[in-house]
This record gives structure tokens, sequence and C-alpha cells, in this order.
């Protein structure tokens, strides 16, 4: 099992107790994949104000062992499948958003008895800003009373829409704001979705995902001749485990021949189903 290095900051207070609402009938999330290599990160984490730990810890963050799914238990429609994006850029494998029994203000993980689904909940909590955990209730609080998984999120309204970096879960990338667009060249459908939704976790600017034209298995980076476009395509390529970066052909490499961007990068099949941690740890 490899170990990754990432820093997570958890904001402090974020530990507050569920509020109980209504049925969350109204927003169905769309199904997703599953993520990719087994990981363990190790973090650096800033104990909140109910941590029993000291100032400065090291810890691990386990994204290996358990599938976690995110129930919607919050006012925002979608926002279960958002989570779950978002949890997928991280490293985790993640089951179908699905919708919770009430409205809960502060998000809470639970875990089954199986192996390695309490770590896994752990480092969930930890990954959202350091929320609840307890193990599963009987029955199984969501709508059909069943998930595809062994770790169940009821995502709350504190967490909603808000990226893991802003929840305390990850450290964001620092560029000149060239706007990224994520071509698949992968073979994998959705995969330039998906990588897109990873970029942005970590702060860089994205565009609409599109399709390149040929099938690799190395991912490359373009850049334009925009301001400051070159500078941050290395940065891509750098969280990218250090894929090729070169100018922008005459003729862009889109299923359209054009891209609404400063930077191109044309997704390849290694790079698919990978957080940027596992791509360069």
């Amino acid at each position: 099992m490899r170990t990754r290095i990432v820093s997570l900051a958890l904001a402090s207070g974020l530990f507050i107790a569920a509020c109980s609402g209504g049925d969350d009938t109204a927003s169905t999330d769309p199904p997703t994949t599953d993520a990719g290599a087994p990981s363990t990160v190790a973090t650096t984490v800033a104990a909140s104000t109910t941590s029993s730990l000291p100032d400065t810890t090291t810890t691990s963050l386990v994204v290996d062992g358990a599938t976690v799914v995110v129930a919607n238990n919050s006012i925002v429609g979608g926002a279960a499948g958002r989570m779950t994006e978002e949890l997928l850029g991280a490293g985790f494998t993640m089951g179908t958003p699905t919708n919770g029994l009430e409205r809960l203000e502060d998000s809470v993980v639970h875990y089954t008895d199986d192996d390695g689904a309490e770590e896994v909940a752990e480092s969930t909590a930890l990954a959202l800003g350091g929320v609840e955990v307890s193990a599963m209730p009987d029955p199984v609080p969501t709508e059909t009373e069943s998930i595809d998984g062994q770790v169940l999120v009821l995502l709350g309204n504190a967490q909603v829409d808000r990226t893991l970096a802003d929840l305390g879960g990850a450290d964001a990338v620092t560029t000149s704001g060239s706007v990224v667009v994520v071509a698949n060249d992968s073979g994998v459908d959705g995969a330039a979705g998906t990588m897109t939704t990873t970029l942005e976790n970590a702060g860089f600017v994205v565009g609409e995902p599109t399709d390149g034209v040929e099938q690799r298995a190395e991912s490359i980076v373009y850049y334009t001749d925009d301001a400051d476009a070159e500078s941050d395509a290395e940065i891509i390529a750098a969280e990218l485990g250090g894929v090729d970066v070169e100018p922008m052909p005459d003729e862009i490499p889109t299923d359209s021949g054009d891209f609404d961007g400063g930077i191109l990068l044309l997704l390849g099949t290694n790079q698919v189903g990978k957080s940027l941690t596992g791509l360069n740890p």
C-alpha cells in the first residue's frame, strides 16, 4: 500500500451536532464510478476546537478499503452527486449517491462493521473538515434503507457545494489563473469531466471539458501565448506526475478544433481515475 503526502488543515469548530428536518425526496443524484488505486495518505492536521489532538499532529488518511456513499440530507438538489465528485477527486472509492431521510445542518459519517470501514469513515470525516463519525444505524438512514458501500455520508447544509480545500480537506494550488480545459484522449467515458473537477478542487481555473481527437496513454499539456499560460501549464504538468508540456500546435487537437481557455490538457489513460496526490506523491 502506497503512502501519499498531502497537507490538510481542519477549520475550527466544524464539529457541530446534526439538526433534523423534512424528507429529501426531491433531489435525486446521478450515479458515479469508483476511484482508482489503493492508497493511504499521510497528512498534517491542525486540531479543531473540539479535538483532543495537540496543535499539530500527523495522521494517516485512509482512502482505500471501503466504498463511500453520499446521501443528500441538505436543501440543495444534486448536492450528493457533486460531493461524490469532490471525494472521488481526493482518492476515495465512491458508490452511487442517494437521498437521506431528513434535513441536517452538519454532515454525519456512518460506517458498517465491515473490515476497513471505520478507518475510511474517519478519513472521510477529516476530509470534510472534522464532522461527526458513528456506527451505521439500523435501518440505514436513506430512502431505500440501503447503500452500495460501507461508509455513508449524510451531507448537511454546512458542507454543500464547498470544495475540500474550502472545508480544510486539501491545500489549494496557486496559479496565475489561466483557464484549463481537459480534453478526453483516454478512451474512458466521463474521464475529462472527472479530471476537470479534480483540477478545480485543487485550485485551478477550469473550462468546460471536451473530447480529443486520438487515444493516448500519457497525458500532455499544451499552452497558448496567453500571459502566464506556460508557467501555469508547468504547474499542472507537475501535479499530474510530470507529463510533457508543449506550445499549442497550429491545429488545436480537439474534436471541434477549438477550446475556450489558455491551457489544454489532453488526458491520457495513465492519468485516469487517480487523484493529484496519487499522480504526484
